[in-house]
């Protein structure tokens, strides 16, 4: 028996989405401009809009692939609450943009848990959105019905 989705839990959702992401705020932005003096937009420096340095050394090559990494993970995490806030079925496309944004965070979150905690604490705030992020996952995969409507 389907649950109807109903105006209070499309209210629900886009609270709890938005705080989560409100929350783990500071941690997607450091994770997209880089912790370097130079502030390095690596999305930018991919996109060449800014000029990539001359001389990159393993731990700059590092940052810059987690950057582009995080900025991906950030957009697919967007895409998977505007699906879920609307309830959309996944399809094939969508389930592929989901392993690519694991395949894109993991390595993020693990990393902003594990130093950003013992740092500066800001590591704590990306986890509401880990959690959201894995509980959407499970929702996407867990959700096989073709008419639009999920089974939560």
């Amino acid at each position: 028996m389907e649950k109807e989705y109903t105006a209070e839990a499309f209210i629900w959702r886009f609270l709890f989405s938005l705080n989560a992401f409100l929350i783990g705020f500071p941690c997607f932005v450091i994770g997209i401009v880089g912790l370097d003096d130079n502030g390095s937009f690596p999305i930018l420096r991919l996109l060449h809009v800014l000029p990539m340095p001359q001389n990159m050394d393993s731990d700059a090559a590092i940052c810059f692939s987690l950057g582009i990494m995080a900025f991906v993970a950030t957009i697919i995490f967007l895409i998977m609450i505007y699906g879920w806030l609307f309830n959309v079925c996944s399809s094939k496309y969508l389930k592929i943009l989901v392993v690519i944004g694991c395949c894109c965070g993991i390595p993020n979150a693990i990393l902003c848990l594990s130093i950003g905690t013992m740092s500066f604490g800001i590591g704590v705030l990306i986890l509401p959105a880990v959690i959201l992020s894995v509980y959407l996952t499970i929702w996407y995969f867990k959700n096989r019905s073709g008419d639009g409507m999920s089974q939560s």
